[in-house]
């Protein structure tokens, strides 16, 4: 078996400090009772990977806010930006709601996705 074949993030998380943390996945809008569309999750799922603070010299390459607080998230699992739908999938923790910037879209070559979050301030203390 190559290194190619082998989930490269399965193993490095044998290293790595790990933690758990739930997803909520995008499925798509939903008008309600006033008219008014709003986004629609998938209910939480609990999934396990690596979080970890940005270099500070990732703020200015990617335009990034300095006001805002920000995490790469590396998981064995498909996370989607709006690069391919109209909102980003979201994660909760550390008493927060996260939503993805960017995706680093490894998963259709070895399973798993490195993905930039920002903290939604609003949904602090879910």
């Amino acid at each position: 078996m190559s290194l190619i074949d082998e989930n490269l993030l399965e193993a490095a998380l044998e290293i790595l400090p790990k933690q758990s943390f739930k997803y909520l996945k995008y499925l798509g809008n939903q008008i309600n009772e006033l008219g008014v569309s709003r986004p629609i999750y998938a209910d939480a799922i609990e999934l396990t990977g690596s979080i970890q603070i940005p270099e500070l010299s990732i703020y200015q390459d990617m335009g990034l806010d300095l006001e805002k607080n920000y995490r790469n998230i590396y998981v064995s699992a498909d996370i989607r930006g709006n690069e391919k739908q109209p909102l980003p999938d979201r994660f909760i923790f550390s008493n927060s709601v996260w939503e993805v910037v960017k995706n680093f879209p490894w998963y259709e070559f070895n399973c798993w996705c490195g993905v930039l979050v920002v903290e939604i301030k609003e949904l602090r203390n879910v």
